[in-house]
């Protein structure tokens, strides 16, 4: 009999167990409906639209006159010179934030880790520029920047000549790469902090212990820790990178001689300027596609196997 009773007991608890998560699925399906559905209407609706519209050709004014297409703006988007400019001008674009935005974020969440005086105020400075618009900051630099901008008249008070910041290839990039980077250093930032605050304090004792000086310290203790912060900071300032639209917009149209031709900014000039959505829309999706290949790149150069 108590064998009985025993041996009965798992089978009650497992079906106890089964109705208890049964009984969960409502409120849990109730909470998620919410999100579901506006992930539905405002994600994946707009994506399934936009695979369809790339396969016509029609413009804006006539969208009734769409003729469908198949796979031509797919083709005409790996081989139009301008379409493959702007991708290669992306790729420089976020190379060139990748090169500041992390040694500079690292030195930043250093600093700010660190007994050092006015820690709070550079916190607050270091992360405002999150926070403020992309509009607001691409206006500021263009007002700096610009051909008769703060920068060139302080310039020009010293008899040196105007500084090409937004008028010439290689000064146009580099200055949005460095406005871009100046706004983003601030979340890299933050994250790196937090990386390190998450590191145990035992490990860097440890290794003091063992006689590691500070480099040693944080070229083979500190950093090597900090390797899955490194990739999530990676994987962002890309995705921002490749979604980067107001500065070539508000600064330079995409110039000079398309220098500073993004993507995201050649998808809304092919749109609304060449009325061509459909080869716009066609190029949206190599994008999308680009930006998941590159992320699951990075992702697995930079795995690691680090556990604390």
């Amino acid at each position: 009999m108590a064998s009985t009773t025993i041996a009965t007991r798992p089978t009650t608890t497992r079906a106890l167990r089964g109705r208890l998560r049964r009984s969960d699925l409502l409120p849990a399906a109730g909470f998620l409906a919410p999100f579901l559905l506006l992930l539905l209407i405002f994600q994946y609706i707009p994506l399934a639209l936009l695979a369809r519209n790339s396969l016509y050709d029609y413009t804006l004014l006539n969208p009734d006159a769409a003729e469908f297409v198949g796979f031509d703006n797919f083709v005409h988007a790996f081989t139009d010179k301008q379409t493959l400019q702007s991708f290669g001008v992306t790729l420089l674009f976020v190379a060139g934030m990748l090169i500041v935005v992390i040694p500079v974020a690292m030195a930043l969440a250093v600093y700010l880790d660190g007994r050092l005086p006015a820690r709070g105020i550079v916190r607050v400075m270091v992360f405002l520029p999150v926070i403020t618009s992309s509009v607001v900051v691409t206006t500021m630099f263009l007002f700096l920047l610009g051909q008769n901008g703060v920068l060139n008249n302080l310039l020009g008070t010293t008899g040196s000549a105007a500084v090409p910041f937004l008028t010439k290839g290689p000064w146009a990039l580099a200055s949005i790469i460095l406005m871009s980077a100046w706004q983003q250093v601030g979340l890299a930032s933050v994250l790196f902090l937090a990386g390190l605050q998450a590191i145990p304090e035992e490990v860097r004792e440890a290794a003091k212990v063992d006689g590691a000086g500070s480099f040693a310290l944080f070229f083979r203790i500190t950093l090597p820790l900090l390797s899955r912060s490194t990739l999530l900071i990676v994987v962002l300032v890309t995705v921002f990178g490749l979604q980067a639209f107001a500065p070539p917009l508000l600064m330079t149209n995409g110039g000079p001689d398309g220098a500073t031709n993004l993507v995201v900014y050649d998808i809304y000039r092919t749109a609304f300027q060449l009325q061509q959505p459909g080869f716009a829309s066609a190029i949206s999706i190599v994008l999308l596609a680009f930006a998941v290949l590159i992320s699951l790149v990075q992702m697995r150069a930079l795995r690691t196997d680090w556990q604390y």
